[in-house]
């Protein structure tokens, strides 16, 4: 099944900044390049939860949701500002992720949040 997943990036000191970092760092990784991506600028507040611009990614694959995790994971890890990252499925589910100045954000954590927005756990017995 593919889905639209809106990420965006908030409560940092330069939002776009970020968002632009993350989208820099799934646009280089191997694992992500049969994603169909996207920067979406002066997005609507309804579909990024207020945010200026979003990423847009389209994922058609159990593996992508994989690469996808581990990418926003290494970025997270990297990054040193407070920042949230805001997910939002084309299913209307959305989860976010905290991360505060270097402290190492936990894989199991985004996989979480993109277990939320894909419905996963809504749909577990």
């Amino acid at each position: 099944m593919t889905v639209e997943l809106l990420v965006a990036v908030t409560a940092s000191d330069d939002d776009i900044d970020e968002l632009h970092s993350l989208y820099s760092a799934i646009v280089e990784d191997d694992e992500m390049r049969c994603a169909g991506k996207g920067l979406v600028r002066g997005a609507t507040a309804d579909a990024t939860l207020g945010a200026e611009e979003i990423i847009r990614l389209v994922l058609d694959s159990p593996e992508l949701w994989a690469a996808v995790s581990a990418c926003v994971t290494a970025w997270l890890r990297a990054r040193r500002p407070q920042l949230t990252v805001k997910l939002t499925a084309s299913n209307g589910r959305t989860a976010q992720i905290a991360a505060s100045g270097g402290q190492a954000v936990d894989e199991a954590r985004v996989r979480e949040a993109l277990e939320i927005v894909r419905g996963a756990l809504d749909e577990a017995p």
